[in-house]
């Protein structure tokens, strides 16, 4: 079981494990887990750090860490650590055949994040649980009644990557995958972040890649054209940190792909 690169890494972020996350957005689930343990090493109780450790091994391994994340989904101190455990616990579930499971685990990150993507995830995953699976949507109906009423705030893509997990990526996306990697390692400590939109041109890049592959380079291409139009017209500010950006998703201009 792949999983998914889900929501804002940074909520998880504690001092020590920044380099850990960066790995993980990287997919280098290797060096993820080898950064994730030596954390731990000098600080056995950090949470995000146990958190990256069972993910990268899930991804390394393709077996499921389960009394790490079920562990973490019961028990974390931090309430999105907590919820992100849920949400990996519920596919793993969902991914075995244990419906029950993964309604429970989907039912808890829903209800308690704080993060509007692990938000939108959960309840999309959660709706696609239950689309055919009449015993559960009977379980809460006022659950399942706010789950219909957000069917307009999940686009095609989410949908997709909220399914039953499955492979994804594929030789195509190798390519971008490396260029963001180089990027990441070699550049962009030099020039620092300047880009205006999130997510960032070379996340950006790495996510088209790997939802479209080859296709992902003519995506990019068309993001740097709209670049300074989408920062002149100030649409869909958000706020990183101490700045504001605007949001500029890939799924919001690969509608051409699908007809």
């Amino acid at each position: 079981m792949t999983g998914i690169l889900f929501f804002a890494l940074s909520i998880f972020s504690q001092a020590g494990i920044e380099l850990a996350v960066g790995l993980f957005e990287e997919e280098d689930w290797a060096a993820c887990r080898t950064e994730s343990l030596r954390v731990l090493q000098s600080e056995p109780e950090n949470e995000s750090a146990k958190l990256f450790a069972a993910l990268a091994s899930l991804r390394l391994s393709r077996e499921p860490p389960a009394n790490e994340l079920d562990s973490l989904a019961a028990e974390a101190k931090n309430r999105e650590i907590s919820a992100a455990a849920s949400y990996e616990c519920g596919r793993m579930a969902w991914s075995s055949g244990n419906s029950p499971a993964a309604y429970a685990h989907f039912k808890k990150a829903f209800e308690t994040t704080a993060s509007h993507d692990l938000f939108l995830r959960s309840g999309c995953s959660l709706y696609l649980l239950t689309k055919d699976e009449k015993s559960l949507r009977e379980k809460n109906a006022a659950l399942s009644l706010q789950l219909q009423t957000s069917r307009s705030l999940w686009s095609r893509d989410l949908m997709k990557e909220c399914g039953l997990p499955e492979k994804g990526g594929g030789v195509s996306s190798l390519p971008g995958k490396w260029i963001v990697a180089f990027y990441r390692s070699q550049i962009g400590p030099a020039i620092g972040d300047r880009c205006s939109l999130t997510p960032s041109c070379s996340e950006y890049f790495r996510q088209a890649c790997r939802a479209h592959g080859l296709l992902g380079f003519a995506i990019q291409a068309d993001r740097f054209f709209r670049e300074p139009s989408e920062v002149a017209a100030k649409k869909n500010p958000v706020p990183v940190g101490d700045v504001i950006k605007y949001s500029d998703p890939v799924e919001d201009h690969t509608g051409w792909l699908k007809k």
